[in-house]
């Protein structure tokens, strides 16, 4: 088949028919480069949305992080955390704002780790001045406590 260039610049469709088969419209557009065809998507449509994530968020490092550096205290590794920002080459204060995130209420870990922490909080948010109390956490992140209940109560699935 020789292929230049196909349109579909009609909105996205979903189809079912009687036999219980799904067609799926996609608006694109195919167009030669090079000599290869490549799909062009709608400027509507991000590419980035497609991608999966490489690496780690900030905070779910500094998460990862402050449970090393505890557990290396808890252990009696170190017995200050002086001498753990000497070890790790980081400054103390630094050393003491993320061990503040062992804090966190454990929805709050959860949502961080699963990267679905829908707030417009930043490391440092989290870090300083993040109230001890879990309810007040949970309020400050902005996180519906009734629906974060109802998430650890629900059952698991297999």
């Amino acid at each position: 088949m020789n292929l230049n260039s196909v349109e579909r610049l009609a909105e996205p469709t979903l189809m079912r028919e009687s036999d219980g088969s799904i067609t799926i419209s996609i608006p694109m557009r195919v167009r030669k480069y090079s000599g290869r065809q490549q799909i062009v998507l709608p400027r509507s449509i991000s590419f980035n949305e497609f991608q999966e994530k490489h690496g780690l968020t900030i905070l779910q490092a500094a998460l990862a992080r402050a449970r090393r550096w505890q557990t290396m205290l808890d252990s009696g590794r170190f017995t200050t955390l002086n001498q753990l920002a000497l070890s790790e080459k980081v400054d103390p204060s630094y050393v003491s704002r993320v061990m503040n995130l062992n804090l966190l209420s454990p929805e709050i870990v959860k949502r961080i780790l699963d990267d679905e922490l829908d707030t417009s909080l930043s490391f440092n948010d989290f870090c300083i001045g993040m109230p001890s109390i879990w309810n007040e956490q949970m309020q400050r992140a902005k996180i519906d406590q009734v629906k974060a209940q109802d998430d650890l109560t629900a059952p698991l699935t297999p």
